[in-house]
């Protein structure tokens, strides 16, 4: 465990671990070294003033769960893609949702709403009151439009 991080117990017995942003990749590993071979989820919690990322580990061998937090005020973190296989689709729906930005990310993309959106639904600062509609190009691509005549 790096200098830096706090260790937390929460009421179900799981360690939580709160580990800087520049420091997770490193702390990460060294989980996966200890045989944490299961990233179960990863999630994003926008705590209005920053960005708490989630990550649920699991042991397999040692029937063991724990929970790394890491936070960052300008929505990117490392990506643990790397390590984990299962990150790969997490990351990409954090990135759409909440506008996390996953660096060393081998695919980063929308998931759900097409590259043309704008902004990231699940955030607190995402304004409702600009509805977007989606259309189909003759590509066959889907695409954003504020065009109400444009779009369903």
């Amino acid at each position: 465990m790096t200098e830096e991080s706090q260790q937390l117990v929460d009421r179900a017995g799981r360690q939580i671990f709160k580990v800087p942003r520049e420091k997770l990749l490193e702390f990460m590993r060294e989980r996966k070294e200890e045989g944490f071979d299961h990233l179960s989820l990863i999630t994003g919690v926008d705590r209005k003033d920053y960005i708490e990322v989630v990550y649920h580990l699991h042991s397999l061998e040692q029937n063991r769960y724990i929970v790394v937090k890491t936070t960052t005020n300008n929505s990117t973190v490392p990506s643990v893609s790397s390590l984990w296989r299962s990150a790969d689709w997490d990351e990409r729906e954090q990135w759409d949702m909440m506008g996390i930005k996953f660096e060393g990310h081998p695919n980063l993309r929308r998931m759900f709403l097409p590259e043309s959106w704008v902004g990231h639904p699940l955030r607190k600062d995402y304004d409702l009151s600009n509805v977007q509609y989606i259309n189909m190009d003759e590509d066959g691509e889907d695409y954003a439009t504020f065009d109400p005549g444009d779009g369903w």
